[in-house]
């Protein structure tokens, strides 16, 4: 899916790939906040751009760190046009793990968020104003992104936290399916405010949302009927993992007789029949 990807950068063994699509809007994204600046507008612009994303690793990286060090190896990060996405080779499944992985990323935003802020004061007391503008520009969309991702809705990282709640009482397949549906219902709603004030990227990213929210539910979906076969073939499945009997015993060597039962329609006591060794004639 993301394969037109190229590394720029690997921190602590995890790849930092950029997609090729970033490259084409990254201009766009610098021309719109070239706006924002009186001098040298496209130069802050393009530097603005260019620390969004170094914002949004910055975000995939808190996911990444947590996760190794709950024992979940990261494949590598990708950077798309509408955020980044961590990829780990196996997805935490007790809750207390996925809280944590999942809250990280909205805490380096909004460490990022207090400390651009901060610096945008700063720069604003030295009477430095492109510069006090550019830190309280990226502060606000760092902190627009800390709130964002809470939203409790798949694949926001708030619908991650909302599954890890709602695991311990209602099952990780129920807690999910609970959570894409929030995921749906946001994409829609994105989708139709994207559409009626003509924001193209707002109907991507919506669109982006709603496949996503589904795609995690089937693949839970799926995880769940491979540990649990419907009722239906419970009895197959039980059959096919039940061992085989062991073959009966042979009878002991110096037993010559044996206690034969007579037919249950017959009321006879028990006869008994003479067993001779084979090597008698």
């Amino acid at each position: 899916m993301f394969g037109n990807a190229f590394q720029i950068a690997k921190v602590r063994g995890i790849p930092i790939r950029v997609h090729f699509t970033l490259l084409i809007v990254l201009p766009i994204f610098g021309y719109s906040f070239a706006e924002e600046f009186s001098t040298h507008p496209l130069s802050w612009g393009m530097l603005a751009a260019i620390t969004l994303f170094v914002s949004v690793a910055l975000h995939e990286l808190g996911h990444s760190f947590v996760a190794i060090a709950k024992g979940f190896p990261v494949r590598d990060i990708i950077l798309l046009p509408i955020g980044g996405i961590a990829s780990l080779a196996r997805i935490p499944e007790r809750p207390r793990d996925e809280f944590w992985v999942a809250i990280a990323g909205p805490l380096v935003s909004l460490a990022l968020c207090g400390s651009l802020v901060g610096l945008g004061i700063g720069g604003a007391l030295l009477r430095w104003p492109e510069l006090a503008h550019f830190c309280l520009l990226l502060g606000w969309i760092n902190g627009s992104l800390f709130i964002f991702n809470l939203l409790p809705a798949f694949p926001m990282d708030g619908g991650r936290i909302l599954r890890a709640a709602l695991t311990r009482r209602k099952g990780r397949l129920a807690a999910t399916r609970i959570a894409a549906r929030f995921g749906k219902i946001l994409a829609i709603l994105m989708g139709l405010l994207g559409w009626h004030y003509g924001a193209p990227m707002l109907v991507v990213i919506a669109v982006f949302i709603y496949f996503s929210a589904r795609s995690e539910y089937r693949q839970v979906l799926v995880q769940e009927m491979q540990r649990q076969p419907p009722p239906i073939f419970q009895w197959m499945w039980t059959n096919m993992r039940r061992p085989a009997p062991p073959p009966p015993a042979p009878p002991p060597q110096g037993e010559r007789d044996v206690v034969v039962s007579p037919p249950p329609w017959e009321r006879k006591s028990p006869t008994r029949a003479e067993l001779k060794p084979d090597d008698e004639p």
